[in-house]
């Protein structure tokens, strides 16, 4: 599988964090890694775009309910946006749907 990169977007307390390529146990680790980084310095409110992540397979999935708990944990939330249509049916089919909001855009993520 190809690699996988993300950005991260942070200010007054929001991040956006735009990911590319295959999310797997190593990406799912990096990503988890920036959160917990952002969480240190105050971010609470969290978008993970993943318009540009064509694959994320059963431990990367198990990784971001981890990072959801923990955003959760720290009196935080975490939504998702620009899901494909696969990445979408995957989220439903495991339940995240019921934990993040999955958005069409960035810009709908205001807080609950």
């Amino acid at each position: 599988m190809g690699s996988f990169t993300f950005k991260t977007h942070a200010e007054g307390g929001r991040a956006v964090i735009r990911t590319h390529g295959y999310l797997s146990r190593t990406a799912g680790e990096k990503l988890e890694q920036e959160i917990v980084r952002l969480l240190g310095e105050g971010v609470r409110r969290f978008v993970m775009n993943l318009h540009d992540t064509d694959l994320i397979n059963s431990v990367g999935i198990s990784i971001l309910i981890g990072v959801i708990e923990r955003v959760r944990a720290q009196g935080g939330e975490l939504d998702f946006s620009e899901l494909t249509p696969v990445n979408e049916e995957i989220f439903r089919i495991m339940g995240l749907h019921r934990h993040a909001r999955l958005l069409r855009t960035d810009g709908e993520a205001e807080p609950r």
